[in-house]
């Protein structure tokens, strides 16, 4: 598991990635505003979990408390979903809060949608776990 906290440009800023072998799940969470270099560290260690897991891996991605990044900081995310297509991801589910920015999440769907894929939104990681479908 790779953790970052407290070390953005917001005092909140942090993400967590988690490779959970036994059921192919990759799950991450990002909140606050990440810096272009925090974000593209963590596009490189999303990476490097899903390498772990089998093709056909699901990923709930927890974006629920997380700001809008900078055009820079938005690049690694793009590229990082491109690899996590030809990795073999099945699904997505992204989980958001009713205060989640609109701008965040049509980000994250018109990205993924670049790559290949489609994502699901939930309200809870609990929900996203039931809506992934493997």
């Amino acid at each position: 598991m790779s953790t970052i906290s407290k070390s953005g440009e917001s005092e909140d800023a942090s993400y967590t990635i988690d490779a959970d072998a036994g059921e192919n799940i990759l799950y991450l969470e990002f909140a606050g505003t990440l810096t272009a270099e925090e974000m593209q560290r963590a596009a490189d260690e999303t990476i490097a979990a899903a390498e772990t897991l089998d093709e056909g891996f699901g990923i709930i991605n927890d974006i629920s408390a997380f700001t809008p990044p900078s055009p820079d900081a938005a690049k690694p995310i793009q590229d990082a979903q491109m690899q996590l297509k030809e990795l073999g991801v099945a699904d997505v589910v992204r989980v958001v809060a009713a205060d989640t920015s609109a701008v965040t999440e049509n980000a994250f769907q018109r990205r993924s949608r670049k790559a290949g894929y489609d994502g699901k939104t939930a309200e809870s990681v609990a929900e996203a776990e039931d809506k992934l479908d493997l």
